[in-house]
């Protein structure tokens, strides 16, 4: 599922790396954080179907958790980041607001595939293999 992840880890390093420097957005990064709390339920996600667990019960839980926690910690929180940035442009320097526009694009673009592959796999699936099997 993480095959690229590479982009995405450097645009992170980059952009905590400038809070870090600059002793500013220490706040912002703070929030970014909280996209984390969902890492926790999709990597759970991961190891349940690597240990061919992914019809149990635990997983299917997992998995109404992991979409929840999807939409609460990681859409919300970087629709809120971009919302910040956007009301705070005049107040940001015009390298760390690139930087942040351009992460929080990426970000954004990641997540709402990331999102989709989610919800095809854990939950389309299953209504497309039963529609499959009627036929």
């Amino acid at each position: 599922m993480h095959k690229h992840k590479w982009p995405f880890q450097l645009m992170v390093i980059t952009c905590f790396g400038l809070s870090v420097v600059s002793c500013h957005y220490v706040g912002f990064a703070v929030v970014a954080l909280l996209v984390e709390i969902n890492s926790v339920f999709l990597h759970l996600r991961q190891i349940l179907r690597m240990a061919s667990m992914a019809v149990s019960t635990f997983y299917r839980v997992n998995s109404i958790i992991n979409l929840g926690t999807y939409v609460i910690f990681r859409i919300n929180t970087l629709a809120w980041m971009t919302r910040w940035l956007v009301l705070n442009r005049d107040k940001i320097p015009l390298l760390a607001y690139t930087l942040g526009s351009v992460g929080m694009a990426i970000m954004t673009v990641m997540n709402i595939i990331l999102f989709c592959r989610l919800l095809r796999s854990d939950f389309l699936k299953s209504s497309t293999r039963e529609a499959k099997k009627e036929m």
